[in-house]
């Protein structure tokens, strides 16, 4: 006589798609479009950072940077021994006829912040007349926070530059 050992491959099929079920219904229900604004901005920023890096290590004529006022907005600039022009991000939210990147349609908070990048990519809290002065140290770090409720940082590693 045989007895049964186990379970059915029906069975452990149902009981997999049944717990499938709850476990999208119930991640679907904690992650808000909010969290998921933050983050994304928080990314987006990030990742226009390491395009001012990208582009002082690529032409070495300037510094390049990204400053904050504090007022939920940022802005992307070169700057030479002659002059500092705000720059174009490519891709970045602009309103009509600005430079300046805002964030006031996430309702987001942004600290006042400024990074230069100079050509070997280092990070720097400022320029003079397109020198780099005051070399990002580790206590500087969080360089950039985004707030909603909770808050995003964003964190440069001193000489080498990561962003992270």
């Amino acid at each position: 006589m045989r007895r049964p050992a186990g379970f059915t491959i029906v069975e452990m099929i149902v009981v997999l798609l049944l717990m499938s079920i709850m476990a999208a219904t119930l991640l679907g229900r904690s992650i808000t479009s909010t969290d998921l604004d933050l983050s994304s901005a928080t990314d987006k920023l990030r990742n226009q950072l390491r395009y001012a890096q990208s582009q002082a290590m690529k032409r070495t004529d300037a510094v390049w940077g990204i400053q904050s006022d504090g007022s939920s907005q940022y802005w992307l600039f070169r700057a030479t021994p002659t002059a500092t022009e705000d720059v174009v991000i490519p891709g970045a939210d602009y309103a009509s006829g600005s430079t300046r990147v805002s964030f006031a349609n996430l309702g987001a908070d942004l600290n006042g912040f400024t990074v230069v990048f100079d050509w070997l990519g280092r990070p720097f809290k400022g320029q003079t007349s397109g020198v780099p002065n005051n070399p990002v140290a580790a206590v500087d770090n969080p360089i950039v926070r985004v707030s909603k409720g909770e808050e995003r940082q964003i964190t440069i590693t001193p000489e080498t530059g990561l962003i992270r």
